[in-house]
């Protein structure tokens, strides 16, 4: 949850400004191996490294006899996403010009207060992922709407004035709670709901971890 502060950042306080959010569709399974070794190429010179990046790669396929996918939870499989993904951070930013682009994963949004700018912005941003990197949005998340409706990003609910832990994070949080992960909850617990549910949180460890050791 480390990019939520970021994600508030970017979401002005103007609540006229426009929001366009959107991920990529089935993006592990989507990636083309043979473009994200072109990709790999252009910075790995290193032969040997580079060969077995390739077979690490060609290891796995969504679609049996095409090179295309990458598996989840595979160790290199984030490190790949993100260096696949770089292409798309440089040409929306530096290609585009959006001066308010987040990313995290496959999720992204771009918020502008011109909202022809911003649905030239999410046009040029669909061919690009089509044409350059064999990838599609996602149409259930391909949204774009005014900032004083709020944005669900990440797990959390922003508003210009504020944000709140939506219910699905909150109640998994409360649900999922056990010693190892009692620092981590309590964080973003602390860092996105209001004093009541904090307040519910502390009483919920109390009981769950402290009232039964």
């Amino acid at each position: 949850m480390s990019h939520c502060p970021a994600a508030h950042k970017a979401l002005p306080v103007i609540s006229g400004i426009s929001i366009w959010k959107c991920d990529v569709k089935k993006f592990f399974d989507s990636v083309d191996q043979e473009i994200l070794l072109k990709i790999l190429s252009f910075r790995i010179k290193d032969s040997i490294t580079f060969n077995l990046l390739k077979e690490i790669t060609y290891s796995f396929t969504s679609i049996p006899g095409k090179k295309i996918g990458m598996p989840i939870g595979n160790l290199t499989s984030q490190i790949f996403a993100n260096i696949y993904l770089n292409e798309l951070d440089r040409f929306i930013k530096h290609n585009l010009g959006a001066k308010a682009y987040l990313r995290y994963g496959d999720d992204f949004i771009i918020v502008e207060n011109d909202l022809t700018r911003l649905q030239f912005f999410r046009a040029e941003t669909i061919d690009f992922l089509k044409d350059q990197l064999g990838l599609e949005v996602n149409p259930k998340s391909d949204k774009i709407m005014k900032s004083r409706h709020g944005l669900k990003f990440l797990g959390i609910k922003f508003w210009p004035s504020g944000r709140n832990l939506n219910r699905r994070s909150l109640l998994r949080a409360t649900t999922r709670l056990s010693n190892n992960n009692l620092s981590s909850y309590s964080g973003l617990i602390k860092a996105h709901c209001n004093y009541k549910k904090h307040k519910f949180f502390n009483w919920l460890v109390y009981e769950k971890l402290i009232n039964f050791e």
